[in-house]
């Protein structure tokens, strides 16, 4: 990948999956990394829980420190889990669910933005789902989460191009990660979503972390110079179906 090398970027959910082989791909092109994630793990740089800002400003602020700035962020963390429609969704699992998936792309960029500006600009690329564009049975908190994330987005792009700062999303479709075998074991409500859905991957397959991690480092690159506010699917076709 070129256009990376040298950009300093922090990478959030980086103890597995996503964030993981992000922290992975962009280390290999250049890049100098800082992983964080509320689990230790081999590209971890910093602990902490993206949903809490008493976390999230300090473990931001030593990543700039060791890595001497930040040219970007990469908001990758997130949870998952059937909870049952409406009804069945306790507020205790809503509130979870929208802290992760989506106030912690506020905080983290909340406090990543500051340190943009002192490199004179940066990027954004935040990991919504397929399920942030379209509706899914048994997890309304989740897909309310990624739904926000791309108007979060969208919302960055438009405060922030007149300061070279770029916001852009991706939406995986499903993708082998621990997150995804995790939803897999779940009962009834993922059940009755993966019938719902059988046959929607148009490739046949699942994707991998490394396909994500591509599209992530190619909007971080100086190749993408041109794109802000945008969204993209890397779903195997399942949002075409």
């Amino acid at each position: 990948m070129t256009g990376l090398d040298g950009k300093r970027i922090l990478v959030t959910g980086a103890a597995s999956g996503i964030g993981a082989a992000t922290c992975a791909l962009l280390a290999e092109s250049g890049c100098r990394v800082a992983g964080l994630d509320r689990q230790a793990g081999e590209a971890v740089t910093a602990v902490a829980d993206v949903s809490v800002w008493d976390e999230v400003e300090p473990a931001v602020s030593a990543a700039m420190v060791a890595l001497g700035g930040l040219d970007g962020v990469v908001n990758a963390a997130g949870i998952g889990g059937y909870t049952g429609d409406v009804t069945a969704t306790s507020p205790a699992d809503w509130k979870r669910i929208i802290d992760v998936n989506l106030t912690g792309v506020f905080l983290v960029t909340r406090a990543v933005i500051p340190f943009l500006h002192g490199s004179g600009g940066g990027c954004i690329v935040n990991v919504s789902s397929q399920y942030g564009l379209v509706g899914g049975a048994g997890f309304p908190a989740y897909i309310a989460a990624k739904a926000g994330v791309i108007g979060l987005t969208r919302a960055m792009a438009v405060d922030h191009a007149h300061e070279s700062i770029r916001a852009n999303c991706v939406c995986p479709g499903p993708i082998n990660t621990p997150m995804l075998v995790a939803s897999a074991a779940q009962t009834a409500a993922g059940e009755k979503e993966r019938q719902r859905t059988r046959g929607r991957v148009l490739l046949g397959h699942p994707g991998e972390p490394q396909d994500v991690a591509s599209l992530v480092a190619y909007l971080l690159s100086d190749a993408a110079r041109n794109l802000t506010g945008s969204v993209i699917t890397t779903d195997g076709g399942w949002t075409a179906a």
